[in-house]
C-alpha cells in the first residue's frame, strides 16, 4: 500500500513537472498591433523620452551607460570608436553620436549637466576678499544656453556626417556587387534629427535675428544666401520663422516640394502689414499714391541648410568653420554637394499661410463696409511672390464684402502644382466693396498699370504679356469693364435724356458743357473705359452682369443702408464734380447713382450702374471663360442620375435592363464605365444653359445673370454662390490655366520634385 502511495506520488510529480515543462515550451507569443508596433520600433530621442533602438545597441556594445555618456560626451564618443575593434566605422556611428549630442542639448535645456566657468571679481584687491561660495557662483542659464547651443551644432555636424557619409572621399564605397536598399528607416531619422537641430539651433539665433555671421564657443557660422555672403546692413535685418512652427491647418494642402533642407520662412522687418488698428491710425489716408498701394512680398519661402566645411571625413569631424546656406526655392532648385547634385526642398504654402495669418483682411473688409469714419477708399494690390520677369501673371479680385483670403484654395493650389507655379505669380486685389463700381474700376485699373510699370517700365518681359484676370461675383463685374474698352458716356447721356423727357431731372442735365475742363477729365477717366492691354484672358465666376434681385430683398435693403460710402471719398467726388450735384438734385439723378450709391446697392438689377454697363463688350482678343453655379441639388443629382441609367441601359443585354445596379470593384472595365459617367455627365450638364430658366440660380445670382455669350468656356457646377471655394471650381480654374499656358508658353526652368 505504501509503495502504491509512493508510486503515485513519483507520478503526480513527473506529471506535474511534464505539465510545467510543456507550458514552458508552449508559451504563448503576445500579440500587438502592426501599427503600434511600427511607432515603437521607430521611436527615438525626438519622438519620445529614450534613445533610438540603434543607438541603444551601440552603447551596450561599448559597455556604456546612457546617462554617464551623456554626461561627458568627448569620453563617449572615444570609448564608440574604440568599440569598432580597429575596423572603420560606419555610418551609424555618427547617427549614434548625432542622436545622443541631440539628447545631451535637450537635458542642458532643463538644466542638466551644465558646468560653467566660475565667476571672479575684476581686480586682485577685490579677489582676496571674495567669499569661497561667491567664486564658485555661475550663471546657470547662461551656461546651459551655451553648452545648448554647442551640443545641437556637434548634432548638426554629426548627422550632416552620417548623411553624407556615402559621397565622402575617405569613406568606403559600394561595390559593382553590392545589394541595392529603399531608404532606410534609420536615413529618414538622421535626417529629421538634422533638421531640428538646425530648428532648435535657430530658436536663440537666426530665428530672432537674421545677421551675416554667428559664433558658438569656438565655432564660427557664416550666413550665405544662394552661395554668396550675406551682406545685411542696419538694424532692420528680418528673421526666419521655421515651417514646423507656422499653424498651415487652415490651408486645404500644403504646396511642397521634396529635396533636401529644413523650410524656413524669411519675415522682411519693413514689410506691409494690414490691420483694422492700423486703419484706425491711417484713416486720414485716402488720398495715396498707386505706387504707395503696391505691396511687395515680405515673407519669402527659405531652404536652409546648415554645413561644416570640409571635403573629408577627418576635416568635417574637425572643422571649426559652419555655413548657414539660404537659398529661395523660386530661384534654386538644386545644390551640389560633394559633386553630386541634390533637389532642394521647399514649402511655397508657408510663407503664404503667415502672410494671411499676419494681415486681417476679412474682418477689415467687413469693417471697412460699416465703420464711416475709418474707411478707406482705394484698392491695394499684393505680389504673393518676388516678381519674376519670366512668370506670367494672376490678378485676383474678390466680391462683395470679401477680401483675398476667398481665394486660399484657389492660390494654394496654383502653388502645389509645379507646372503653374513656376509659370504663374500671383498679384491680388483688395479693395473697398462699399465704394461706387466705377470708381473702383477705374482705381484698380489704374493701380494694376503701375503694378506693371513698376517692375517692367518697358513692357519687355513676358510677365507683362498674356496675364489673367480672375473675378468673383462683384470682382467679375469689375474684371469685365477691365477688359474692355466700350465708352460709357453716350449710354449716360440716353439715359439722362430719359429722366430729362420725364421731367425728372432739369435741362441743364442734358449736355456736360457745364463741367470745367477738370471735371470732364474726372468723368472721362470713370466712364471710358479702357482695356489693361497685359491682359488677354478673363474668367469670370458667378458674377451678375446684368445684376441680381437679391440685392433688393428685404433684408439686403436693410443691409444696403447700413453700408456706408467713405466720407473722404464722398468729398473728392463732390468737389471733382461739383456743378453736378449742387442742385441738390440727386433723388433718381443718374450720375448720383454712379458716383454716390454704395457698391452693395449698384449690384441691384434695379440700379443705374446696371442699365448702364449691362451690354459692356469684351475686347476681341480677349479669351473668356465662365463659372455659373447652381444651387438647385435636385436638378443636378437629376442629370446625374440620369447620365447613370443611360449607360446602364447601352451597356446590359436587354434581358437585363433597369435591373438593381452592382457595386462597382476595381478593374479596367469598372474604370472606363466610370469615365464614360463623368463625360455623359458633363455633356447633360453643358445642355442646362439650352433651357435655363430665372429659377437657375446659385442662390443669389441668377444663370441669365452670369451668362456671357460668345465665351470660350462655359463650366456649370453644383454649388452657391462662393463655389469659386469648391474642389470642382479649383480643378476647373487649374484647366484654364494649363490650356492659356499650353498657348502662351514661358522659359521659366522647371521644378525639380525628386528625392535626394
Amino acid at each position: 500500500m505504501k509503495k502504491m502511495c509512493f508510486r503515485q506520488k513519483i507520478l503526480s510529480i513527473g506529471l506535474l513537472a511534464s505539465v510545467s515543462l510543456t507550458a514552458c515550451s508552449t508559451a504563448p507569443i503576445a500579440k500587438r498591433n502592426t501599427t503600434t508596433a511600427m511607432v515603437q520600433e521607430r521611436v527615438s530621442v525626438l519622438t519620445g523620452s529614450s534613445l533610438s533602438s540603434d543607438t541603444q545597441s551601440r552603447l551596450i556594445q561599448a559597455g556604456l551607460d546612457e546617462n554617464d555618456c551623456l554626461v561627458n560626451m568627448p569620453n563617449c564618443i572615444v570609448t564608440l570608436q574604440k568599440s569598432d575593434l580597429g575596423v572603420q566605422p560606419d555610418k551609424g556611428l555618427y547617427g549614434a553620436i548625432a542622436e545622443l549630442f541631440f539628447a545631451s542639448a535637450k537635458q542642458k535645456e532643463q538644466g542638466k549637466n551644465c558646468v560653467a566657468d566660475v565667476k571672479t571679481l575684476a581686480t586682485d584687491f577685490a579677489k582676496d576678499f571674495q567669499p569661497i561660495d561667491s567664486q564658485k557662483n555661475i550663471d546657470k542659464s547662461k551656461s546651459c544656453l551655451n553648452l545648448k547651443q554647442d551640443d545641437l551644432l556637434q548634432a548638426v555636424r554629426f548627422s550632416y556626417i552620417y548623411l553624407m557619409y556615402d559621397m565622402l572621399k575617405d569613406t568606403p564605397t559600394t561595390t559593382p556587387n553590392s545589394l541595392l536598399y529603399l531608404p532606410k528607416e534609420r536615413d529618414t531619422q538622421i535626417k529629421d534629427l538634422y533638421y531640428a537641430s538646425i530648428d532648435e539651433l535657430g530658436n536663440e539665433l537666426y530665428e530672432e535675428k537674421l545677421i551675416n555671421h554667428y559664433q558658438i564657443n569656438g565655432n564660427q557660422i557664416l550666413v550665405k544666401l544662394n552661395n554668396e555672403n550675406l551682406n545685411v546692413k542696419g538694424e532692420n535685418t528680418g528673421k526666419l520663422v521655421s515651417s514646423y512652427q507656422i499653424n498651415l491647418k487652415n490651408l486645404n494642402s500644403i504646396s511642397r516640394r521634396d529635396g533636401f533642407g529644413i523650410n524656413y520662412v524669411a519675415i522682411l522687418d519693413d514689410r506691409y502689414t494690414t490691420s483694422i488698428r492700423n486703419q484706425i491710425l491711417n484713416n486720414s489716408q485716402n488720398d495715396v499714391a498707386p505706387s504707395e498701394r503696391i505691396h511687395k512680398v515680405g515673407h519669402l519661402p527659405v531652404t536652409v541648410l546648415l554645413t561644416p566645411k570640409g571635403d573629408s571625413l577627418e576635416n568635417l569631424i574637425k572643422t571649426t568653420d559652419f555655413s548657414l546656406n539660404l537659398y529661395d526655392p523660386y530661384q534654386v532648385n538644386q545644390v551640389n554637394l560633394f559633386d553630386k547634385p541634390f533637389a532642394l526642398s521647399a514649402n511655397f504654402s508657408a510663407p503664404y499661410g503667415l502672410w494671411i495669418k499676419e494681415n486681417a483682411l476679412e474682418p477689415l473688409s467687413i469693417f471697412n463696409m460699416f465703420a464711416s469714419p475709418y474707411q478707406n477708399s482705394q484698392p491695394q494690390l499684393f505680389m504673393l511672390e518676388p516678381y519674376n520677369p519670366n512668370k506670367r501673371v494672376i490678378i485676383m479680385l474678390h466680391g462683395l464684402a470679401s477680401s483675398p483670403d476667398t481665394w486660399i484654395r484657389l492660390t494654394n493650389d496654383i502653388f502645389n502644382d509645379p507646372l503653374l507655379r513656376d509659370n504663374y505669380q500671383v498679384w491680388q486685389m483688395f479693395y473697398p466693396t462699399n465704394v461706387p463700381i466705377l470708381e473702383n474700376r477705374y482705381q484698380i485699373a489704374e493701380l494694376i498699370k503701375t503694378a506693371f510699370h513698376d517692375v517692367d517700365p518697358n513692357a519687355q518681359d513676358n510677365a507683362s504679356h498674356h496675364a489673367v484676370i480672375i473675378g468673383h461675383s462683384m470682382g467679375g463685374v469689375i474684371g469685365r469693364m477691365l477688359v474692355s474698352d466700350d465708352d460709357l458716356t453716350p449710354n449716360l447721356k440716353q439715359i439722362m435724356e430719359n429722366h430729362i423727357h420725364r421731367g425728372e431731372l432739369p435741362s441743364i442735365y442734358r449736355n456736360f458743357e457745364k463741367l470745367s475742363d477738370n471735371e470732364k477729365l474726372e468723368l472721362s477717366k470713370r466712364l471710358a473705359l479702357q482695356a489693361l492691354s497685359e491682359i488677354d484672358r478673363a474668367v469670370f465666376i458667378s458674377a451678375p452682369f446684368q445684376g441680381t434681385d437679391y440685392a433688393d430683398r428685404w433684408f439686403t435693403r436693410g443691409l444696403r443702408r447700413i453700408i456706408s460710402i467713405p466720407a473722404g471719398f464722398v468729398k473728392t467726388v463732390t468737389a471733382s464734380l461739383n456743378a453736378l450735384f449742387t442742385d441738390a438734385q440727386l433723388n433718381n439723378n443718374p450720375l448720383a447713382g454712379l458716383f454716390l450709391e454704395n457698391g452693395a446697392s449698384q449690384l441691384s438689377d434695379k440700379s443705374f450702374f446696371m442699365r448702364l454697363t449691362k451690354d459692356v463688350k469684351i475686347k476681341p482678343n480677349v479669351a473668356v471663360n465662365t463659372l455659373i453655379a447652381t444651387d438647385d441639388k435636385d436638378l443636378y443629382d437629376a442629370l446625374n442620375t440620369q447620365a447613370k441609367q443611360q449607360l446602364k441601359q447601352n451597356d446590359l443585354p436587354s434581358t437585363q435592363k433597369a435591373t438593381t445596379p452592382i457595386t462597382a470593384i476595381y478593374n479596367q472595365n469598372s474604370l472606363d464605365k466610370a469615365k464614360a459617367e463623368l463625360a455623359e455627365r458633363d455633356n447633360l450638364l453643358a445642355q442646362v444653359s439650352e433651357g435655363a430658366t430665372e429659377r437657375l440660380s446659385d442662390g443669389i445670382v441668377p444663370y441669365q445673370s452670369a451668362s456671357l455669350k460668345g465665351v470660350e468656356s462655359e463650366k456649370i457646377l453644383s454649388g452657391k454662390h462662393n463655389v469659386h471655394t469648391s474642389p470642382q471650381a479649383v480643378l476647373e480654374l487649374r484647366r484654364i490655366l494649363h490650356k492659356h499656358l499650353q498657348n502662351y508658353p514661358t522659359t521659366t526652368t522647371k521644378s525639380v520634385d525628386k528625392q535626394p
